[in-house]
């Protein structure tokens, strides 16, 4: 499948701009719900199946979905309820920055975890 000559299948513009968005990542956090449905409307539409492709299985549609579970994960994280979050990045704290001892800031079995416990955690 050249993904460049079906993407110019599709003729829905909005569903052009949404894709155009997620490809330069300039989608915020808000956004991704509403592009999720709005996709998966798409799809449910008389389209050609090389376009539906570009959604589902691993496409556009199952990313939206992936990124707002963790959306909705750190939303509701330990994290959130935490002083040493507020004022770092998303997925950081005072004690987990993004560095070399922390890559990535807090680990995701904190954050990303129902009812996770964190040894750091003040209310």
């Amino acid at each position: 499948m050249n993904v460049s000559e079906v993407k110019q299948k599709v003729k829905d513009v909005r569903i052009q701009e949404i894709m155009r968005k997620i490809d330069h990542h300039q989608v915020s956090d808000e956004e991704w719900p509403q592009f999720m449905k709005e996709m998966d409307d798409y799809v449910k539409t008389d389209i050609p199946e090389d376009v539906k492709r570009l959604f589902y299985p691993l496409g556009y549609l199952e990313m939206a979905t992936i990124i707002c579970d963790g959306i909705l994960r750190w939303r509701n994280s330990i994290c959130i309820k935490c002083k040493r979050q507020q004022g770092c990045d998303k997925y950081s704290c005072s004690v987990y920055q993004k560095d070399e001892e922390h890559h990535g800031g807090i680990p995701n079995e904190i954050w990303a975890r129902e009812n996770a416990q964190c040894p750091y955690f003040e209310e």
